[in-house]
């Protein structure tokens, strides 16, 4: 019995002995394979951190189109052209107008809205009964002035060398309103005195007519006594410009 009790006792001690060196072994087992795991994971984050990031690409919103400008270059020419003209055909309050003609050395010279002999005197004047620049009719502005006049005033030598005018040379008129009238000579010719209809409009033109008054119709250039009050002149010469556009 003794002997027994000892080998059931022995077989037991051997038997606890075992279980504990399992229990260690499953231990070490799964210590390891926590440490595996986390050696994994951080074998993992170090090559994803040695990564360059991808750049994301950011939606753009396309830009709007513009505005389609249903008016064309054609059409806006037009229209600007046509507030031009209604702008320049508004007539400004005070009719006065001035004139420079470059060929005989006038510059900005009055020229007032009044056929009278003591308006003549003082510089050239416009017929009341002809048209303005700033007209759309037909036009014909036609100014008159002396050629030897009254020293003192822009009358003196004022047209004293009309004759010498030549087709292509400038005219051009001011009005109050500061809006230049460009022209053109076209002609130069001689009438009488009785001649009256170098004042009328030209018809599908714009044009200015300069008059002074000369000894006779084929006498241009005399400065002769009448000129000088002797007697009355026997001939209108006329400077003839168009409009340039």
């Amino acid at each position: 019995m003794a002997l027994l009790e000892k080998q059931r006792r022995e077989k037991f001690s051997k038997r606890s002995v075992y279980k504990r060196r399992r229990r260690r072994g499953f231990l070490i087992l799964v210590l390891l394979a926590i440490l595996a795991l986390l050696g994994l994971r951080a074998l993992l984050i170090s090559d994803s951190a040695d990564e360059p990031l991808e750049q994301i690409a950011t939606p753009t919103v396309e830009q709007a189109p513009e505005a389609v400008n249903e008016e064309t270059a054609a059409e806006r020419a037009a229209r600007e052209e046509a507030e031009e003209a209604e702008k320049a055909a508004t007539p400004p309050e005070d009719p006065t107008l001035f004139l420079t003609v470059p060929r005989l050395g006038l510059y900005g010279h009055t020229v007032r809205n009044d056929r009278s002999e003591p308006a003549l005197d003082l510089g050239a004047i416009k017929l009341p009964s002809t048209g303005f620049p700033w007209e759309k009719k037909d036009t014909n502005t036609y100014i008159a002035c002396h050629r030897i006049g009254w020293p003192g005033t822009e009358s003196y030598n004022q047209c004293l060398n009309l004759p010498a005018m030549r087709e292509g040379d400038e005219v051009f008129l001011e009005d109050t309103e500061g809006r230049v009238y460009e022209y053109r000579v076209s002609d130069v010719f001689a009438v009488g005195p009785d001649d009256s209809w170098t004042t009328n409009p030209v018809p599908g033109e714009d044009v200015v007519s300069l008059q002074t008054c000369t000894e006779t119709p084929d006498d241009w250039w005399t400065i002769g006594p009448s000129l000088f009050g002797g007697g009355p002149e026997s001939g209108r010469l006329v400077v003839r410009a168009e409009r340039v556009t």
